[in-house]
């Protein structure tokens, strides 16, 4: 590979995981204030030195793009689709979660680690205000 599309790449991969850390309102109507909607987030796709990394993919049947992080949702019951990907082992597995969140809050996906990272046993979300 040349010098020149090596650092395309790593411009390319750069770019995608700044881009990474946005939010899509997943409601219809205008933005409602912050009290009135909760937060939640995963992991970027691409993360780099990570041991576990969690991706939200769905939220209520509606897919995530790969350069979303975070979701906001108006209050109430939700259905996650998430995928954990285990660094070591390469395995991902995916997780459905039925959740409640409540308005002006954030929540963030957390990984259950199995022995030495080398599963996922499970997805939580947690309240991180």
């Amino acid at each position: 590979m040349s010098c020149n599309a090596a650092r395309w790449i790593a411009m390319a991969l750069l770019a995608l995981s700044a881009s990474g850390c946005m939010s899509v309102q997943l409601y219809e109507g205008p933005k409602r204030d912050r009290d009135e909607i909760a937060r939640i987030t995963g992991d970027p796709v691409i993360t780099a030195g990570s041991p576990i990394t969690v991706v939200l993919r769905q939220v209520d049947g509606q897919d995530i793009g790969v350069t979303q992080t975070s979701v906001d949702v108006l209050e109430g019951t939700h259905t996650l689709l998430v995928d954990c990907r285990i660094a070591e082992t390469k395995r991902v597995s995916r997780h459905s979660l039925e959740v409640e969140v409540f308005g002006g809050r954030t929540y963030r996906l957390r990984a259950d680690a199995g022995p030495a990272l080398r599963e996922c046993a499970g997805i939580t979300l947690e309240n991180v205000d």
